[in-house]
Formats: structure tokens, C-alpha cells, sequence
């Protein structure tokens, strides 16, 4: 991130931009990184003092002055409802989007479809308390061969538990080590763990073969404590990014809702939820094999496959690297995607367990949010840029025009 943009953002976090200034910002930010933009909006406040930066009047000032700077220039461009967006119309909802990152400390969300800059409004009054749709302190859990389950903690580190001689320890980086120096096992006798994240939380883990594994939220990876055999084979449930190690003679292969991912030792992405039919396998580095019913595809770095298990298909396409691994930097990315859809994603992180919808919703929603926010902040944020209101009610979300 150049110090021209660092620069800009904290004089408009100040209020002391001027003019001239302001256009060489909004085409910073119209070349810039989403991701980037937001992580240098959360740096900034943590330098400045938010209270100074971020008072009620300031922010109704600034968000008056941009969104007339915004509505000025996208004036020519705005199309009706009913009718396809031109790209420049597109381009300046998404610096819309980008001047509310400062008003909304580092939330990152536009509206796609419609043409009205909502004014900033008060929360839902429900939506401020949402103490019990954040996650427990647990981080995962490891359960072993004979269904003992390991709760682990921040604070943990060092031996957590030895079988068949293979010692299972929790490294200063939290990571989760299985130590096959003193193996005592054969292929007949090779227990199997499975190590499970729970809601609001992602974890790491060194598989007994040196793989790296990045657990995502509500994700469960079952594994042999030792990879004896002709091949090294995991069964995953929810999501994780992979970085294998290479074994020419020992392929790795993750079974995942029906798919079966091949490869020697790579770096790639697998999203397989229960709640989603279709698997998602990313490919970052080296090659992939991804087979279901017979199908298969072959994978080169910058490309996806998608398995359905509804129709037996598989496809490739080119990925979105940026959108498949926002998870693993921190953040929620979604791409023109209906509320819906966002709220079945933010439920796998937050302590929700049920949605109720209230009327008909066709609005789309593109951008990034970090999951270290509370989803009161996100509810508040679509409720400044479109028609929608939320409200929380226990566990409960209900979602209304």
C-alpha cells in the first residue's frame, strides 16, 4: 500500500481534505485492493484516536460531503432500476462503498443495484447487544482414536497428548504438531483423529506427513495419525486451505462431499460445507486432480473447479485467489450476492441459528467485511446503503424490508 493513499485516508479520516486532494483519493482507491484499503482503515484507527476521528457530527459531515461528491459524478451515468448498470455507474458505488469504510470502521460493503445513497441512520436498537451471537472462547477440538476430545485455548502450548508413540503438541504459533519421530504403528493398527473447529473461530494443523492445514470456521478434517500406506488420504467437512508436502510416491488426497482431491504437494482451497451442494476446490500453487462419479478435471494454479452434487457435474473456471482466500486473512467476501447468501456465510462464524425472512429481497451486495467485527456492525452497515432491516432476537435474525 503506497503512503499517498496512507496519507489521503488519514486527512479524510481528519476532515481536512481538500478538494483537489479528494479526486487524486477516489482514484486511489478506485485502482486500489479492496482487501488492502481495509486493512489500512483498521491500521489508521488503531494509530489515531477514533474518538477525535469519528465523532457523530464528523461523520455526518463527511458522509454528506462525499455522498454529494458521489451522486455529482455517477448523475450522468445512473441508469433505471430495471435496466443494466454501465461500468462507470459500477465504479462510483464502489467508492461510495469505499468512503463508508471510514464511517463504519473498516467495513467494507457497496449495494450493487440500486442508484440511491441511503443516509447513515440509527442501528437497529436490538442489533447494538449482540453478546450472544458471538462464539465461545473454545478454538477447536482434537478428538482421538478413542473418542477422548482435547479442548483447545489460546493459552495452550506444549504436549497435549502421545499415542502409539506419536507425541501431539501445540506449537508457540497455536498450530497443532503431530511428531512421528517414535512411531510405534503399522498400517493395520493406525488410529485416526479428527480435529474440528467450532462457529466463530479458525484454526491450524501439521498433519503427521508435514502438511500444513488452515481450518476454517465449522470445518472437521479426519486423519491417520501416521500416513503408512500407498497414499495420503483425509476426509474434510466445511472449509481449508491446504500446503502439502511433496511426496512423489505418496499422492494426497482429501475427500470432500463426494469429490476426491488429488494432488503430490500444492497449495490450493477446498470449500465442501454439508449446507452447500457444490464443492469448491481453488488451486494457488502446482496441480490439482478433482474427480466425482467418474468426472475429473485437471487444475493449473489460478483456476477452480466446481463439483455439484446435485447433478454429478464438475467444472473449471478461473478463480477469484483473492475472494476463495479471504477467510484465511480475516475477512468475508462476497460478490454480487443476495442477502441471503451473506447470511448463510456470516451463520457458519456467528452464533446464529435460525433466519427468518420478512418479504421479498433482490437486492445484491459486492465488498469485504472483516470477521473481527460484530455482525451488529455489518447489520447496521446494509441497513445505511439499502432498504433492509434487521433485527436480533435471541439466536434469532430476522431480516425485513
Amino acid at each position: 500500500m503506497n503512503n499517498q493513499l496512507r496519507q489521503l485516508l488519514a486527512r479524510y479520516f481528519n476532515n481536512t481534505i481538500d478538494k483537489s486532494d479528494c479526486e487524486v483519493l477516489l482514484q486511489q482507491l478506485e485502482n486500489s485492493d479492496p482487501e488492502q484499503v481495509s486493512a489500512l482503515v483498521d491500521e489508521l484507527l488503531k494509530t489515531e484516536q477514533p474518538t477525535a476521528l469519528l465523532g457523530s457530527d464528523r461523520q455526518e459531515r463527511i458522509y454528506d460531503k462525499l455522498t454529494a461528491h458521489i451522486q455529482q459524478h455517477s448523475a450522468a451515468t445512473v441508469m433505471p432500476p430495471t435496466l443494466p448498470r454501465r461500468p462507470a455507474y459500477r465504479k462510483w458505488i464502489r467508492i461510495a462503498a469505499l468512503w463508508t469504510v471510514a464511517i463504519s470502521a473498516a467495513l467494507l460493503l457497496y449495494h450493487t443495484y440500486r442508484s440511491t445513497v441511503y443516509p447513515p441512520k440509527h442501528p437497529a436498537a436490538a442489533a447494538t447487544s449482540d453478546d450472544i451471537l458471538l462464539p465461545d472462547g473454545t478454538q477447536a477440538m482434537l478428538t482421538l482414536a478413542n473418542g477422548e476430545t482435547l479442548v483447545l485455548h489460546d493459552s495452550m502450548v506444549g504436549m497435549l497428548a502421545s499415542q502409539v508413540g506419536i507425541a501431539i503438541r501445540i506449537t508457540a504459533d497455536g498450530s497443532v504438531w503431530y511428531d512421528t519421530r517414535s512411531m510405534q504403528v503399522t498400517s493395520a493398527q493406525v488410529p485416526f483423529n479428527t480435529f474440528s473447529t467450532p462457529k466463530g473461530h479458525s484454526h491450524q494443523l501439521v498433519l503427521p506427513d508435514g502438511t500444513r492445514v488452515w481450518l476454517n470456521t465449522s470445518s472437521a478434517i479426519r486423519f491417520p495419525v501416521a500416513f503408512t500406506g500407498d497414499e495420503r488420504r483425509v476426509v474434510l467437512t466445511g472449509e481449508a486451505y491446504f500446503e502439502v508436502a511433496h511426496n512423489a510416491a505418496k499422492p494426497f488426497k482429501v475427500e470432500a462431499n463426494g469429490s476426491t482431491i488429488a494432488v503430490l504437494g500444492t497449495h490450493f482451497n477446498v470449500s465442501a460445507y454439508a449446507d452447500d451442494p457444490q464443492v469448491v476446490t481453488t488451486l494457488l500453487e502446482g496441480a490439482v486432480d478433482v474427480s466425482m462419479d467418474g468426472s475429473r478435471v485437471a487444475l493449473k494454479p489460478g483456476e477452480q473447479a466446481v463439483s455439484d452434487g446435485a447433478t454429478g457435474r464438475i467444472w473449471q473456471s478461473k478463480a477469484d485467489i483473492q475472494s476463495a482466500m479471504a477467510w484465511k486473512n480475516g475477512y468475508f467476501r462476497f460478490n454480487d450476492e443476495r442477502i441471503e447468501s451473506i447470511i448463510n456465510k456470516v451463520s457458519r462464524w456467528y452464533d446464529i441459528e435460525r433466519v427468518a425472512y420478512e418479504g421479498q429481497f433482490n437486492d445484491r451486495f459486492t465488498g469485504t467485511f472483516q470477521r473481527s467485527k460484530s455482525i451488529a456492525q455489518l447489520f447496521d452497515h446494509l441497513e445505511r446503503i439499502a432498504p433492509i432491516q434487521f433485527r436480533i432476537e435471541g439466536k434469532e435474525v430476522v431480516i425485513m424490508k
